[in-house]
């Protein structure tokens, strides 16, 4: 039987039901897209988590094939924007699910300079393409396979335009208490922005109830008709993470990866795109990320491994306490949104008519690891076709090397509406 997850489609749906009713009174727009995705994972064989399996099987179950249907539907008015997803899923197990979620659902008002919006809405910020250190408010995963609509946060935002400047000020999740993750912490957040000639100039501050203060700036200049540069850099007063706790004992009852507070957090990153007149494109990005784990971090991760799976040689009777502690090491894998703190993106694509092939790969120089993605995309008036295969690879001691996946590949199918 399906897992429907009635409450949340039924709310979808009254939305859904309820915008038509409230943008009447002004220009309306309806439109929206149905897609097919189809995922294909292989399982990468040396990874802590598949001995982990191997110690204890049944440990965990992982699909190798996901099948996704999903419809997006948009109405916007003179007052209210909404945008709504209802998706079914399937996996090589036979298992499916049905769920449904609001992206958006605001309101706004104004008329000239200002503007104030109140509900729950997308705010995306910075300049870059594979990190955006200053994307503080709707913290949108980057490099994705697909691109796919971002859910919004509640709040309520005031904007100021001029012919060159810009400033917002925003209050994200206005009614959550005290949390222990930073993306749903209540908190202040403000954007300014000029235009100086060729060079756009962006000013960032947050102030959250757990996190603290962060300031941050960018910039993005158009330097030829041929070449763009841009950079951003942010200073964290505090930020929360997973982190190994200091308990010396190699078999540990529960996990050893808890939450940990940062002092004094730094994420940097330059870039540049340059494109040629036949369309092909050349992107280069480098970035810092203080956030994720340290090098010495890693080290002490690597060498936890090999002495877990060293000890089931004198210790077998504990096999199964063996198998959870390697299959908690998993979970340093998200203690950040990247891996390593040093990490380049470089990316080539060309459009050639309806098509664009392109081929990245993201390289992380502290320990050697890749992450190489070719795709094909097609772009027709209301029908868009892509596919790939993302790969992760690198020496035996790169993380990227370690993660529970090989490779993924997909392919998909859009139909505008």
């Amino acid at each position: 039987m399906p897992d429907l997850k009635t409450q949340t489609l039924g709310s979808v749906l009254a939305a859904l039901l309820c915008a038509p009713a409230c943008v009447m009174a002004g220009d309306t727009d309806f439109s929206g897209q149905v897609r097919g995705l189809d995922n294909s994972y292989s399982s990468n064989s040396v990874s802590p988590l598949a001995i982990a399996n191997q110690l204890v099987p049944g440990l965990l179950s992982k699909n190798t094939q996901l099948g996704v249907v999903e419809t997006e539907l948009r109405a916007s008015g003179k007052v209210i924007n909404a945008v709504a997803t209802v998706q079914g899923q399937i996996n090589d197990g036979g298992r499916t699910q049905a769920t449904a979620w609001l992206n958006e659902l605001y309101g706004s008002l104004g008329d000239g300079a200002w503007q104030f919006s109140a509900g729950k809405k997308t705010i995306a910020w910075d300049v870059g393409y594979g990190f955006r250190p200053n994307d503080v408010v709707a913290q949108e995963k980057r490099r994705s396979l697909i691109s796919t609509t971002v859910i919004g946060k509640p709040l309520a935002s005031l904007d100021y335009f001029t012919a060159n400047t810009s400033a917002t000020l925003v209050w994200v999740n206005p009614g959550h208490a005290a949390t222990t993750d930073i993306a749903d912490e209540q908190a202040l957040a403000a954007r300014v922005y000029h235009r100086a000639g060729g060079v756009d100039l962006h000013g960032f501050g947050r102030y959250g109830q757990k996190s603290g203060g962060s300031l941050g700036t960018a910039a993005s200049w158009v330097a030829t008709d041929e070449m763009e540069i841009h950079g951003s850099v942010r200073f964290m007063q505090r930020n929360t993470g997973l982190r190994m706790n200091t308990d010396p004992a190699l078999l540990q009852r529960t996990s050893p990866w808890q939450n940990s507070t940062q002092n004094n957090v730094v994420q940097a990153m330059l870039g540049a795109n340059y494109t040629t007149e036949s369309q092909h494109s050349f992107f280069l990005e480098a970035w810092w990320d203080g956030t994720a784990l340290s090098d010495r971090e890693w080290q002490d991760w690597n060498r936890r491994n090999l002495t877990l799976q060293g000890s089931v040689n004198y210790l077998p009777q504990m096999q199964q306490i063996i198998g959870y502690n390697l299959a908690w090491q998993n979970q340093a894998l998200s203690a950040s949104g990247n891996i390593r703190r040093k990490n380049v993106f470089a990316r080539w694509s060309w459009q050639k008519n309806d098509w664009q092939p392109s081929l990245d790969i993201l390289w992380t120089p502290e320990d050697h690891g890749r992450i190489i993605t070719a795709a094909l995309g097609w772009q027709g008036d209301r029908i868009s076709i892509n596919g790939g295969l993302r790969m992760y690879g690198g020496p035996r001691k790169a993380i990227i090397a370690q993660l529970p996946d090989s490779k993924t590949a997909y392919v998909s199918a859009t139909w505008a509406f």
